[in-house]
């Protein structure tokens, strides 16, 4: 499936930072690496959307780099969830099953702004 940075999307596989498989999560598409002369998708990668916020209550106390998204048309998610801002994931193409919905120009923003926080402070 042909996504757009900005995408909410819903991935059948992928695999964790740590090397363990994942499935059937859903991803912001925040960059897509692109065969230069076809423009062919060749990668996208991405931030895991979460809809376990049980544990990022008290203010993201525990979890600095996760960013509230809320549920509705735009962004196509049934309950208010999270974007894990501090891991990007690489998605392929191929596992993108389904578009859910897209985030604004400002919550994309947002969202890279804790990416690169979270880089400096490791």
């Amino acid at each position: 499936m042909r996504c757009e940075v900005g995408d909410i999307v819903c991935v059948n596989n992928f695999t964790y930072p740590n090397g363990s498989d994942g499935s059937y999560h859903n991803f912001v598409i925040v960059a897509i690496d692109e065969d230069e002369l076809t423009l062919a998708h060749l990668d996208y990668f991405g931030f895991l959307v979460s809809s376990q916020i049980n544990k990022n209550s008290d203010v993201n106390k525990n979890f600095p780099y996760n960013e509230p998204i809320d549920p509705g048309e735009v962004s196509g998610l049934q309950k208010k969830s999270h974007v894990k801002c501090d891991e990007l994931f690489n998605v392929k193409p191929d596992n993108v099953f389904m578009k859910l919905g897209m985030v604004t120009d400002e919550q994309y923003n947002k969202f890279m702004e804790l990416y690169h926080k979270s880089l400096s402070e490791d």
